[in-house]
């Protein structure tokens, strides 16, 4: 019991011992400038500072010990997955790989598309113009058995794939007209000749003409020409009401 005593009094004068010089440097703190306190503090530290005037220690804390994710009722049993955990699905890896692998992408603005070139699509797509023209005998053939606003409808469908089927005729034979053209300019520049390069005015000209002669050939020139003067009646009358 005495040697209890003892240390207890020894603890207490230690701690009182402390107090003094911790007061004593308080004292000698009032006196400097916050400045000077600063460049103290930098100079010991903020550890050894606090220690020093506030008396305060740095405690560690004990961390906590990681509670294992597997566990078992005793030793000879196996261990057991928590029932709170969601179990993986079975062959879920493999799905979400093959999810990655696909992937959508519009070639219109997709560089690996390559660059747009009418002339390499309107080759490649050529077949299409007679998957119209079959499309048009097909509707023609549904004509009779419907009436009314059906009717009007295939009518409109058929108009509209017989148009771009002229569209693609014309677009076509101005390309042969086009490349008729350049090998007519190569070939008076081989036999040192200047060539002539068509206008637009000359080129128009001469597409009037082949139109006049297809329509005199196939029998729709009158037609065509009917079209052509209640198409510029209209604009008349229209032109007169306005004025």
């Amino acid at each position: 019991m005495s040697f209890s005593s003892d240390s207890s009094d020894v603890s207490e004068h230690e701690a009182s011992g402390d107090e003094e010089t911790q007061s004593a440097i308080r004292e000698d703190l009032k006196g400097m400038t916050l400045e000077e306190i600063m460049q103290l503090k930098e100079e010991l530290g903020a550890k050894v500072y606090k220690e020093a005037v506030l008396g305060t220690k740095s405690v560690k804390r004990k961390q906590p010990k990681a509670k294992s994710d597997l566990k078992r009722l005793n030793k000879n049993r196996p261990r057991e997955i928590s029932a709170k955990r969601q179990v993986p699905f079975l062959g879920g890896d493999q799905r979400v790989e093959r999810k990655k692998e696909t992937e959508l992408r519009d070639p219109r603005f997709d560089e690996r598309s390559g660059n747009y070139n009418i002339d390499t699509f309107k080759k490649n797509y050529k077949f299409v113009t007679n998957i119209r023209h079959n499309e048009v005998n097909k509707l023609k053939n549904q004509l009779d058995n419907v009436e009314g606003e059906e009717k009007q409808k295939i009518k409109h469908t058929m108009q509209r794939l017989i148009n771009k089927n002229v569209e693609d005729k014309k677009w076509h034979a101005k390309q042969a007209q086009l490349e008729k053209e350049r090998k007519a300019i190569q070939k008076a520049h081989a036999e040192g000749r200047q060539p002539h390069y068509v206008t637009k005015k000359e080129r128009r000209a001469k597409e009037l003409v082949a139109q006049f002669e297809h329509l005199k050939k196939t029998g729709k020139l009158n037609k065509h020409l009917e079209k052509r003067r209640k198409k510029n009646a209209a604009k008349d009358r229209k032109r007169i009401s306005i004025e």
